[in-house]
């Protein structure tokens, strides 16, 4: 199955504010159709606020851009990432204020709200726990991005909700599962 890939260069042809980035998402964003897609929608958008000192992230006026679009389509959006990185997101941006929505735990405050799955076990992970905020919402969008991960190199879109959509136990057993 192949799908369709869209890339907005940073390249400019002209100093225009038409050829920015944030227009470029804009364009994006009409060629997904988001605002068609969202109407009446609780709309989780998973992105990675980062920790601490972290600065590898999409910056909030590109979030802010993505959460107009739903809101102006009709959704309901909200922000969430795991709970020790929504804890301290608004010193990186990442406020009501600024990104025109609010900013959830996935699995609510201590990680405590989740739903577990046993149906799929895999080597030593008989259950899975997944963060509530995302079984709640009835769309969401993986707003990700590349970068740097310790243990594997590379983290981006997969990483973003098969670890960042888990609690800590379950992401915990699935960086484990390599020892099994």
């Amino acid at each position: 199955m192949t799908s369709k890939v869209y890339y907005g260069s940073p390249r400019q042809s002209r100093l225009d504010a038409k050829e920015s980035l944030p227009a470029k998402l804009d364009l994006i964003l009409e060629k997904l159709n988001v605002r068609e897609r969202v109407k009446d929608e609780t709309v989780a958008i998973k992105i990675h606020s980062g920790n601490n000192l972290g600065y590898s992230t999409v910056h909030p006026l590109f979030v802010r851009r993505l959460v107009k679009a739903v809101v102006d389509g009709g959704g309901r959006p909200f922000i969430t990432d795991v709970d020790w990185d929504v804890r301290g997101a608004e010193s990186r941006g990442y406020t009501a204020e600024v990104i025109g929505c609010p900013s959830y735990p996935s699995a609510g405050v201590g990680e405590r709200y989740r739903d577990t799955h046993t149906e799929h076990p895999y080597k030593s992970i008989k259950e899975w726990h997944v963060a509530g905020m995302i079984e709640d919402a009835s769309f969401l969008i993986n707003f990700a991005h590349a970068k740097g991960h310790p243990s594997c190199g590379y983290g981006g879109a997969i990483k973003n909700l098969a670890l960042g959509c888990m609690t800590g136990p379950t992401r915990g057993a699935m960086h484990d599962v390599m020892h099994h």
